[in-house]
């Protein structure tokens, strides 16, 4: 990975994250939906519920885990602004790739949440519509960067045409999250999300660029 490993008191918080998803996720495996509880989920990963709502807003929220969001740091402000490279889908992936950071890498989740879903189509139903508000977070960010660039130029396109274009980019760059996140999930042990997030944009930038045969 290009980032240093987390501290220690990192490596605790998502200890006690991915313990609570383990926990939720194995109830509604073994018990059905309605044996998830907090106070049981709080019992199985060996923590207080006050602990619990530190972490998740409610048993749905550690059902279903988390998903990317884009971060309100300087990194959000510095890709509107045109950054790190002004190449658009380079940009892209590394602002992806800082919000896939704080995800929590572990297989097995994927397997067990994906079973889970599979006889809930209510929760699928609210993963999706999760999905939906990071691509339109997506599009928003790259509508702002179409604006920013054009400030003080002739706008030719508006923002009609500077809308088409950023929703277009944003399924782009969520497609190659999904392509990063199958990799990941079918690969060894020591391969990262986040690695294979930024193979899938070169890749993509390759195939752009008609040097990948």
């Amino acid at each position: 990975m290009s980032d240093a490993e987390p501290g220690l008191r990192e490596r605790k918080r998502r200890a006690t994250r991915l313990a609570i998803q383990q926990a939720a996720l194995r109830i509604a495996i073994e018990e059905g939906l309605a044996a998830v509880t907090v106070d049981e989920i709080s019992r199985r990963a060996d923590v207080s519920p006050r602990t619990f709502f530190n972490y998740f807003p409610n048993k749905e929220g550690a059902i279903l885990g988390d998903d990317p969001t884009l971060p309100d740091d300087d990194t959000l402000a510095d890709f509107v602004a045109g950054g790190p490279t002004g190449d658009l889908l380079a940009d892209l992936g590394a602002l992806l790739v800082h919000s896939t950071r704080e995800l929590i890498e572990e297989r097995g989740l994927i397997e067990e949440r994906q079973q889970v879903l599979r006889a809930a189509p209510e929760l699928f139903s609210r993963r999706m519509e999760s999905m939906k508000e990071f691509q339109a977070a997506i599009e928003g960010a790259i509508v702002a960067r179409f604006a920013a660039a054009a400030d003080g130029a002739p706008d030719v396109s508006g923002e009609p045409e500077r809308r088409r274009r950023a929703r277009l980019a944003s399924l782009v760059a969520l497609a190659a999250l999904r392509h990063a996140w199958w990799q990941w999930s079918d690969a060894g042990s020591d391969t990262h999300l986040v690695d294979e997030l930024e193979r899938s944009f070169a890749d993509l930038d390759a195939l752009v660029s008609r040097s990948l045969v």
